[in-house]
């Protein structure tokens, strides 16, 4: 990952790894979720279990270094303009794809959500970066923690939850917000709330990047296929599900 704000350009290899890595544990998900769900796969099946919980982990990593990366960037404004648009052409291609028995529509998944929280950091850099780093990033975490559970009807955890007036979650149009109808599917779901707390939080990091306060630690490369991976994580994971159901398909037609 790069700095280009600066007048000398600095790469911080170690996020690039982390995002690779984030990126290949998505495709690996993917995988056997798209062998469990299309291909009826039961092996994958188990898989998929037994991987499910830390889907979100790995999740929440890429999504906190695209927000560092918003904080590194010219133009948050044209990379999320760009970016929204392959999220609309995903999600045209993927109800298409219904058409031939494949249901696996993404109606918001994680590039929708980055496309919308780049256009917000556009919206209100100027503003945001006023605010004391560490408050800010401290105050981001903890409303992405306090709010992680709304897409399921409550506020909290456990015992410190409260449940939210079902009359919220009654409108088809909210889904991309936080609020879908007990009907709404989306293969890869990934809503503003609580996710686009999770990206402030990763633009508030990134911004000690900016005023030369980042760990010199995050220069040093320790594993280059990983750092290729994450400096090349957009088009590898847009590209990644259509050649898994390729190398899927051609492995099922040999077998068959």
């Amino acid at each position: 990952m790069e700095d280009i704000t600066s007048q000398t350009k600095i790469r911080y290899h170690l996020l690039d790894e982390l995002r690779g890595f984030a990126v290949v544990c998505m495709v690996f998900y993917h995988g056997f979720y798209t062998l469990f769900s299309v291909f009826s796969l039961e092996s994958s099946g188990i898989l998929l279990k037994f991987f499910m919980p830390a889907e979100p982990f790995f999740a929440a990593l890429f999504i906190l270094i695209s927000g560092v990366a918003s904080s590194l960037t010219h133009s948050n404004l044209r990379r999320g303009l760009k970016l929204l648009c392959v999220a609309v052409s995903l999600t045209a291609v993927t109800v298409l794809l219904t058409l031939f028995g494949i249901y696996q529509e993404i109606f918001f998944g994680i590039l929708h959500l980055l496309a919308l929280s780049m256009l917000l950091v556009a919206v209100v850099e100027k503003y945001i970066y006023k605010i004391n780093l560490a408050l800010g990033s401290t105050i981001s975490l903890i409303l992405f923690l306090a709010f992680y559970n709304v897409p399921n009807g409550y506020l909290g955890f456990g015992g410190f939850s409260l449940t939210l007036p079902k009359i919220i979650y009654s409108s088809n149009w909210l889904f991309w917000l936080g609020f879908p109808t007990k009907f709404f599917f989306s293969s890869d779901y990934f809503p503003i709330i609580p996710w686009i707390f999770m990206f402030f939080f990763g633009a508030f990091l990134g911004h000690y990047a900016r005023i030369g306060k980042f760990p010199s630690a995050l220069k040093k490369k320790f594993f280059s296929p990983l750092d290729f991976v994450g400096k090349h994580a957009l088009i590898i994971y847009i590209l990644h599900q259509p050649i898994l159901f390729g190398v899927f398909i051609l492995i099922q037609a040999i077998i068959k």
